[in-house]
């Protein structure tokens, strides 16, 4: 049986208003229109980084292309430096044929480990040999001017796509920026949001399933975050369990615990380490709440009348303190 981080949250709230809530669900509005909130401009910062990242790649094939465009209609001006540029790739090209060698000799004696540096290595050095055949050719041509003409024009308008394409990437940044700053630390990326459209992440070892708010990466770590409307100065009790069941969904989902999750209140947030002894209550509590579920029947288990006078669900229960 699969129970939820939220219904976690609840019990350890007060078993007696988890059971409650299967049947007077009372809905927080400013919670809702907080989350919602939170995960639209979430999504709009990851579809910003995507598109970003496509300029990036787009803005670096152009560049690219220009400078090869613009160095080709050198080679079709000058003939009287034709000889001189035929010696040159030749010798190029066989100093680029010893340095592959070397690269190659190196890879099938480096440890396994090493091999991808080596395979990166080697691609490059295809590329380059790809490129000084592909001079060669150029400067062993005949000078053409309208070809040296075309190459230039080509070369700026691709140059131009170039620096528009940047400025537009440059843009959606400065945007981004102002709204990552806020949820997320620069070097980090969104992983998942817990909108309307993701699928649960199921745990089958822990028996849990559910959404975090959101998920992020960051470094090599995936760090699940709690959003919360209270205005709380220090982390309760309840939050802490379930944000320590988004860590265990985290853990059985990408193979890797996290060190810690973040609790984020109105004013403050907190980093929650991820510890056995929190994974351990999760797992009794669940355990407690599936016993209740086969009884049919949950009671009250304090005695604190603050407790029950701060429940939502207090007016139905029969119970209560106060």
């Amino acid at each position: 049986m699969f129970v939820s981080p939220g219904d976690l949250e609840k019990y350890a709230f007060c078993p007696l208003s988890w059971w409650l809530s299967k049947e007077h669900k009372i809905v927080h509005k400013e919670g809702v229109k907080h989350h919602k909130k939170v995960g639209k401009e979430l999504q709009e910062i990851k579809e910003k980084e995507k598109k970003v990242k496509f300029y990036e790649k787009y803005i670096l094939f152009f560049s690219v292309a220009a400078t090869i465009v613009a160095i080709s209609g050198i080679a079709f001006l000058y003939e009287e430096i034709q000889t001189f540029w035929q010696y040159f790739f030749v010798t190029l090209a066989l100093m680029w044929l010893l340095v592959s060698a070397f690269f190659l000799y190196r890879a099938t004696k480096v440890v396994s480990i090493l091999k991808p540096k080596y395979e990166k290595l080697l691609l490059l050095s295809s590329m380059g040999a790809i490129l000084i055949a592909f001079f060669s050719f150029l400067f062993s041509s005949p000078a053409n001017r309208d070809m040296s003409l075309f190459a230039e024009i080509l070369a700026i308008i691709w140059i131009v796509v170039a620096n528009l394409l940047f400025y537009r990437g440059m843009y959606l940044s400065d945007k981004i920026v102002e709204k990552k700053i806020r949820y997320i630390p620069i070097k980090g990326e969104i992983e998942y949001i817990g909108s309307d459209r993701e699928k649960e992440i199921i745990s089958e070892k822990y028996g849990i399933r559910g959404k975090p708010d959101y998920i992020l990466k960051i470094d090599d770590e995936y760090i699940p975050v709690e959003e919360k409307t209270s205005d709380l100065q220090s982390p309760i009790f309840p939050h802490v369990i379930q944000l320590t069941a988004y860590c265990m969904l985290i853990e059985d989902k990408y193979g890797v615990p996290p060190s810690y999750g973040i609790l984020k209140y109105k004013n403050a947030e907190f980093k929650i380490p991820y510890e056995k002894r929190w994974k351990e209550v999760v797992m009794q509590l669940r355990k407690n709440m599936i016993k209740d579920m086969e009884k049919g029947i949950a009671h009250r288990n304090h005695n604190n009348p603050k407790k029950c006078a701060r429940c939502i669900r207090k007016e139905y229960c029969p119970e209560r303190l106060s």
